[in-house]
């Protein structure tokens, strides 16, 4: 999921999976749980966005609603409403382009970069580098092929609490598949409010409800989405695959791979 802070409130610019969260920072928790006050500027720039943080249940876990009730604003909701009509059609929805991330490219690039990067932008080669600085507690990749793929970077995301951050995101090579990035957050530790979008529910992962959804711009680019929710994490995994044509079966392999993880 790509976020963007506003504040101390965390806003998808891209909703991946069907789901959106917002980190509360210091968001009053009392049972009659009220919407933290926007400034002015803060709601036009979430306007612009797609989202309407006027619109946000605040209170922390899970939040299952139909698309007509999201945080999305109206034009948002009937591009999401097309994507979903089309996904369900045609295995895949048109995406606009720049939409769709070219993850091989942004590994290049993020390898040239020069000076002194700060730690929680910083690509690492592997999970005990990062170990130290996490609150989120890794999935294990259990008998999944991440298990035998090569591990390309390790970044940090998520919320930054006590320290520590609650997410993680590790992406690997998968032979004669693509590159996934397998990202996780602890949206309990984090106290987040993650609201998931009804119509976009269409998948199990091991009993949590959950999205397969695929986006491809105009020049091809193709990229594959499973994600999915328990009370403790939010998962998601995205796939460049070699073959963006094989729809169906791109979105198969990668969820038995999610079906394969181990919560630990």
């Amino acid at each position: 999921m790509t976020l963007k802070k506003i504040g101390y409130v965390t806003l998808p610019l891209v909703c991946a999976a069907g789901l959106a969260t917002m980190a509360h920072g210091t968001v009053d928790r009392s049972p009659d749980v009220r919407l933290p006050t926007f400034s002015r500027a803060q709601i036009q720039q979430s306007l612009e966005q797609g989202v309407d943080i006027r619109k946000v249940n605040p209170a922390p876990g899970l939040h299952i609603v139909p698309l007509s009730e999201s945080w999305s604003t109206a034009d948002q909701t009937e591009v999401e409403r097309k994507q979903i009509e089309q996904q369900g059609s045609r295995g895949f929805y048109s995406a606009e382009a720049g939409e769709v991330v070219d993850v091989r490219g942004r590994m290049k690039a993020a390898a040239t970069e020069r000076g002194k990067i700060p730690r929680h932008d910083r690509a690492f080669r592997s999970l005990k580098d990062v170990r130290k600085d996490l609150l989120v507690n890794p999935v294990a990749l259990g008998t999944s092929e991440l298990s035998s793929a090569t591990l390309m970077e390790v970044r940090l995301g998520g919320s930054y609490v006590n320290g520590k951050w609650t997410g993680l995101a590790r992406t690997f090579e998968v032979p004669d598949f693509g590159l996934i990035v397998l990202n996780e957050t602890d949206h309990a530790a984090g106290k987040e409010s993650v609201t998931l979008i009804q119509e976009w529910m269409n998948i199990d992962v091991n009993g949590q409800s959950g999205t397969a959804k695929t986006a491809r711009d105009a020049s091809g680019r193709t990229l594959v989405t499973v994600g999915w929710v328990n009370e403790r994490k939010i998962y998601s995994m995205r796939l460049q695959p070699l073959r963006p044509e094989t729809n169906e079966a791109n979105q198969a392999r990668l969820l038995e791979i999610a079906r394969k993880l181990v919560e630990i």
